[in-house]
């Protein structure tokens, strides 16, 4: 979208220089300016034809050069030579496009208005409003509205609006609102949103929406919501939500949201919700989410769902519900728990719940597997524990190498128990 806007820019500065050689080739071979006029004044006031100095009133001239400044009404034909140090309070008009340092009031060009200094009022050109400076008002220009200062106000271009400053207030373009600095207020672009600085406000891009910076506020991309920085607010991404810190708020992505700092709120992927941060609140995944590091809150993943570290809260994994550390909480899945270390809570796994340590009611329609130690309650077809069982496992086989609890089922194994008594059918116990 720079790439847009660049050209645009480009195509701006040409026209501008069509009628005359470049500043400095023009003040190295033109001779200094005669401002020869036909004044006819009145008390002070009145009417000019000419290259005049100045005048209050209207003041006609078929190419500025020099101009100094005028209260009232400059009307030009071509481009001026050099008015930089031009002031003009009123309406300035261009055939080409008026130019000058700077006008407080109403600037109007059939091709562009150019205003080196600060621009207060109102810019508009048919090609294009460029400002050297600040834009304090209304810019619009009919392929790009340029601002290489600030845009206070409303930036409208027909292509593009480009701010090589900050904005604060309005920046619309057909195809793409660009600002170089940050964005206070609101960003809209046909096809991309883009700001190398914060934004705090709203963004709206048709393909997509682009923060370097922070993003504070609400950001939609037709197709993505990018923030390099961190995202505090709503944001949604027609195919992705893409946040490259951290997440604070909500997140919603059609395919994917994708945070690689962590967050802290709502976050909704339509087939997967991957984060490479630790992560607080609710996470819902169509197929899946994916968390790099701890996940606490309500978590709901489609066919899955996984996180580097513990997994903490309520959790619900369509096929799976995987955990690199502990999970603690409610825990419902329809296929597997797994953890690493230890299931703590209240667990179902329709095929299985494996784990080094089980504490708390453990239900699996197929197995339970405990590599260590189990404390509580275990119903499973096949209660499996390697270690050391206190409290209850009720199945068809249940076995524990060492039991200090009860056993139900049609057969009981207690490694500890002695004789006969290791094998049990229907009720198996050890309470030492």
């Amino acid at each position: 979208m720079r790439t847009v806007a660049s050209f645009v820019y480009t195509v701006v500065l040409v026209n501008l220089s069509l009628s005359s050689p470049s500043s400095a080739q023009d003040h190295e071979r033109r001779p200094p300016p005669t401002h020869a006029s036909l004044d006819i004044p009145v008390k002070g006031y009145g009417l000019s034809i000419g290259n005049s100095l100045g005048v209050n009133g209207l003041r006609v001239n078929f190419r500025d050069d020099d101009l100094r400044w005028v209260n009232g009404i400059n009307l030009t034909l071509w481009k001026a030579r050099d008015n930089d140090d031009a002031l003009i309070n009123g309406l300035a008009v261009g055939i080409v496009g008026p130019q000058a340092g700077t006008i407080n009031g109403l600037a109007v060009a059939l091709g562009a208005t150019e205003i080196t200094h600060r621009m207060n009022g109102v810019s508009a050109g048919l090609l294009a409003s460029v400002a050297d400076g600040t834009f304090n008002g209304l810019a619009v220009g009919g392929l790009a509205a340029v601002a290489n200062g600030n845009i206070h106000g409303l930036g409208v271009g027909g292509l593009a609006t480009v701010t090589n400053g900050n904005v604060m207030g309005i920046g619309v373009g057909g195809l793409a609102s660009v600002t170089d600095g940050s964005v206070v207020g609101m960003q809209v672009g046909g096809l991309a949103a883009v700001t190398n600085g914060s934004t705090t406000g709203i963004n709206v891009g048709g393909l997509a929406t682009v923060t370097n910076g922070n993003a504070v506020g609400i950001d939609v991309g037709g197709l993505a919501s990018v923030a390099n920085g961190r995202i505090s607010g709503l944001s949604v991404g027609g195919l992705a939500t893409v946040v490259n810190g951290r997440s604070e708020g909500i997140l919603v992505g059609g395919m994917a949201t994708v945070i690689n700092g962590g967050s802290t709120g709502l976050t909704v992927g339509g087939l997967a919700n991957v984060q490479n941060g630790p992560v607080t609140g609710m996470q819902v995944g169509g197929l899946a989410v994916v968390g790099g590091g701890n996940v606490a809150g309500l978590t709901v993943g489609g066919l899955a769902t996984v996180a580097g570290g513990n997994l903490t809260g309520f959790t619900v994994g369509g096929l799976a519900a995987v955990a690199g550390g502990n999970i603690e909480g409610v825990t419902l899945s329809v296929g597997a728990v797994q953890s690493k270390y230890c299931v703590k809570g209240f667990t179902v796994g329709g095929y299985k719940v494996e784990a080094d340590e089980l504490e708390g009611l453990i239900i699996a329609a197929i197995r339970t597997r405990v590599h260590e130690s189990m404390t509580g309650v275990s119903i499973a077809g096949y209660n499996r524990i390697h270690g050391v069982q206190r409290g209850l496992t009720i199945g068809v086989y249940n076995r524990a190498e060492e039991l200090h609890g009860v056993q139900i089922g049609l057969l009981n194994y207690a490694g500890n128990n002695e004789g006969i008594w290791r094998w049990m059918p229907i009720v198996n116990a050890h309470l030492k």
